[in-house]
């Protein structure tokens, strides 16, 4: 049997994905999704900003990453009820502001949008859309008047 091949280019440093998450968490813990800079978590990771891009394709990407890190979604939501209160807990939480950040990229971005209907569909799952739309809609808009 042969031994497996490796991909072109120098290895990837393992480590370099705690170290990436770490700056970026750290960032996003200072001053939300404005202040997530990739040349900055690049500095702060001690990488490469093309280290970056090869594990995560945009901005966007690596925050939702984190926020699936901290405050992973829901396995099961039986109820309408279960599935308002799992998603007023995540946008009530440390990393709400970033999910809301997200959310309003997502109305001009493409690649934005399919990363936040990833991150949200835990949340609506076994709900029709327009349950759906109730249960965060009505989340989102009081999120937006304070």
């Amino acid at each position: 049997m042969n031994p497996p091949t490796r991909g072109r280019g120098r290895p990837r440093r393992t480590e370099a994905d705690a170290k990436i998450v770490e700056a970026a968490r750290a960032l996003l813990s200072e001053g939300g999704y404005r202040a997530l800079g990739l040349d900055e978590v690049a500095r702060r990771a001690g990488t490469a900003k093309t280290s970056i891009y090869r594990r995560w394709p945009s901005k966007a990407a690596l925050a939702a990453e984190i926020i699936r890190r901290e405050v992973p979604p829901p396995a099961n939501l039986p109820d309408r009820e279960s599935a308002e209160r799992a998603f007023e807990e995540l946008m009530n939480g440390p990393l709400g502001g970033v999910v809301a950040s997200l959310i309003g990229e997502a109305q001009e971005n493409d690649e934005t949008r399919a990363i936040v209907v990833a991150l949200i569909e835990p949340y609506r799952r076994g709900a029709d859309d327009e349950t759906a739309a109730a249960i965060l809609g009505s989340i989102l808009f009081r999120r937006l008047l304070g």
